[in-house]
């Protein structure tokens, strides 16, 4: 049995926004869409020396030899099935250590790549911090920062980014259905700790023979209107 081998590469996840929804409706012509993506696509993927290396379901599993090669493949892609009725893609790239076996990929980089494709608009492309950072010395690429998502079975900190040059579209905050990390409130981290500290030392500074003044509420009479 052949043992898996391990690289460093970049990992393209697409998805058919309102595929779902379609194949509900129009199962043939869903199929029909899936077979357009693949037409079209697999000749993009080679041109930019991409592994197409698997379909899930309407998703494709893409994997490249450098991040700027995944988002050239990716730009066109978006340029390429605008025009096409429904086939509506997000995109999402990570770079990172995959372990590969058998045409196919494994790793926790994997899952991350999964991960942040929610958080492309449609016809949109949204990218971690080391693509970013990889793609930073090309004039010609545009990014905005997004935010730092939770991604379920991923221990990374990931921070999520989208192009916003050639044509693509900015994600939209309100439309991402995935969640973002809140920022931590550091004024209550630290203001209920000081207040029991704060209790605490008047509970023992003060004499316990002192005594403790009390208060008598009596009931009031109505004498008058």
């Amino acid at each position: 049995m052949a043992k898996p081998t391990r690289k460093l590469a970049a990992i393209m996840f697409t998805d058919i926004a309102g595929y779902t929804a379609l194949a509900a409706y129009d199962e043939e012509k869903a199929l029909e869409l899936i077979e357009t993506q693949r037409e079209l696509l697999k000749p993009i993927v080679s041109e930019f020396d991409g592994d197409w290396l698997k379909e899930i379901g309407d998703g494709l599993l893409l994997s490249f030899p450098s991040s700027k090669h995944a988002v050239n493949c990716a730009i066109k892609i978006q340029q390429t099935v605008k025009e096409i009725e429904d086939l509506n893609l997000r995109i999402g790239i990570h770079q990172g250590d995959i372990l590969e076996k058998g045409g196919d990929i494994f790793g926790d980089d994997v899952n991350i790549a999964s991960r942040i494709e929610p958080f492309a608009a449609i016809g949109g492309i949204a990218i971690t911090r080391k693509v970013e950072e990889d793609i930073s010395s090309s004039p010609e690429f545009i990014t905005k920062y997004i935010g730092q998502p939770k991604l379920k079975g991923v221990e990374q900190q990931v921070r999520v980014y989208c192009i916003t040059s050639h044509g693509l579209p900015e994600t939209k905050l309100a439309d991402v259905s995935a969640k973002l990390e809140r920022k931590p409130t550091y004024w209550l981290k630290w203001t209920i700790p000081t207040l029991l500290i704060m209790v605490a030392v008047v509970y023992y500074l003060i004499p316990k023979e002192m005594e403790v003044p009390s208060v008598g509420i009596l009931y009031m009479e109505n004498l008058g209107s």
